[in-house]
């Protein structure tokens, strides 16, 4: 090789570098779509399992919507939350008596491009602290869901989960974090007690038009 093409080599090289370094590594986005549209989220099996009490709901329904341009588009890391309202749990059992889940707050979906297109897009389910207060009839047993801040604030994040955009689903598999505090005594309650739980089941999708995620 002359020396004329050596120094022509090196130096396309070394643009080519340059160029790279400027540019730095691509940025993870996310766009949810269609923007502003309602969407329902249900399960048929959900369950949140702690040390000792497993809790078991046959039914799970919530409802919001996708949010309006530009909020259901993120630029950075981080995905869109898509509120899903305050969902009811019915037909909730805790090893195997009948408890009564009362909810409150907004749930939300967070919804993340950030790991495609190379990844799934990803969901995470976010409840708010007191979100979900369990309680047993004929105890004092309560559990209640809280944040993972000090003294309880904040929220509980279950996931990230892959999001099933062709079957409009997430599948959650002894999936922490459930951040909860339990009080009273009763058949389930042995103590006071303070910890995380697990959730498992599949929250499914519907909506006039599928949701799709896209980075």
């Amino acid at each position: 090789m002359s020396h004329a093409l050596r120094r022509t080599t090196f130096v396309t090289a070394a643009a080519a570098a340059a160029i790279a370094v400027a540019a730095g590594p691509a940025l993870a986005s996310t766009v949810v779509t269609p923007a502003g549209q309602a969407v329902t989220a249900s399960s048929s099996n959900l369950s949140i399992k702690t040390g000792t009490i497993t809790l078991t709901c046959t039914s799970t329904t919530g409802s919001g919507t996708v949010p309006t341009a530009p909020g259901n588009s993120n630029t950075g890391t981080g995905g869109v939350n898509v509120n899903i309202g305050t969902p009811s749990l019915t037909g909730c059992k805790a090893n195997g008596l009948p408890a009564v889940v009362t909810t409150s707050g907004s749930w939300q979906l967070n919804v993340s491009g950030d790991a495609m297109p190379g990844g799934s897009a990803q969901g995470s389910l976010i409840i708010p602290a007191n979100g979900a207060v369990v309680t047993i009839p004929g105890s004092t047993c309560t559990v209640t869901v809280v944040g993972s801040g000090a003294g309880g604030t904040g929220v509980s994040t279950i996931g990230p989960l892959p999001f099933d955009i062709a079957n409009q689903r997430v599948v959650a598999s002894n999936t922490g974090t459930v951040n909860y505090t339990r009080t009273g005594t009763g058949p389930v309650c042995p103590a006071a007690a303070t910890g995380t739980a697990t959730m498992s089941g599949t929250l499914q999708f519907a909506s006039a038009t599928p949701i799709n995620v896209t980075p």
